[in-house]
């Protein structure tokens, strides 16, 4: 039997997890198995949901290029969430990356050692919730872009769509 889960915005949404219930316990009584109900309050901080959907999407990712989740992180790091940082004047970002841009045009021997460093000191944690939540939506595009569908549970869909 699959796992589901049943967010509660209406008494629709109260029926559809009684009858869920209803249709699976026989089953699962008879298979030695009982179902268990467990009730949480959804999270307050939408950070917090962000960031389990992300490292999820990490292992959903890693597992089809035969990586590990780690290396995609630094990967989509270096590959949006510096972009977003740049663009909106995170901390010391913005001056970090020209500095390193002039390593580059230097053709400066230390440019890629700077810059594989700087993106591993990159943090998911200075993004605000609306960076977060564009960061997401870029992953998303681009893994969906590349063949791969990142699977969403029902309880964190919230935590990567765009405010309307």
């Amino acid at each position: 039997m699959q796992k589901a889960v049943f967010p509660i915005q209406s008494h629709a949404d109260i029926t559809k997890a009684i009858n869920f219930m209803h249709t699976n316990y026989t089953q699962a009584i008879n298979d030695g198995k009982p179902l268990v109900v467990r009730i949480n309050q959804k999270e307050d901080d939408r950070s917090k949901a962000q960031n389990r959907l992300y490292w999820m999407w990490m292992n959903q990712w890693a597992k089809r290029q035969g990586t590990d989740k780690e290396y995609e992180h630094l990967y989509f790091k270096k590959q949006f969430l510096a972009r977003i940082y740049a663009r909106d004047d995170v901390g010391q970002y913005r001056a970090t990356f020209n500095a390193v841009k002039v390593l580059k045009e230097q053709n400066h021997p230390m440019y890629q050692q700077v810059a594989d460093g700087l993106n591993e000191l990159i943090s998911t944690r200075d993004a605000t919730v609306d960076q977060f939540t564009e960061y997401l939506n870029d992953i998303h595009a681009f893994c969906n872009k590349h063949g791969c569908w990142l699977q969403t549970p029902d309880d964190l869909m919230f935590a990567w769509e765009m405010k309307q």
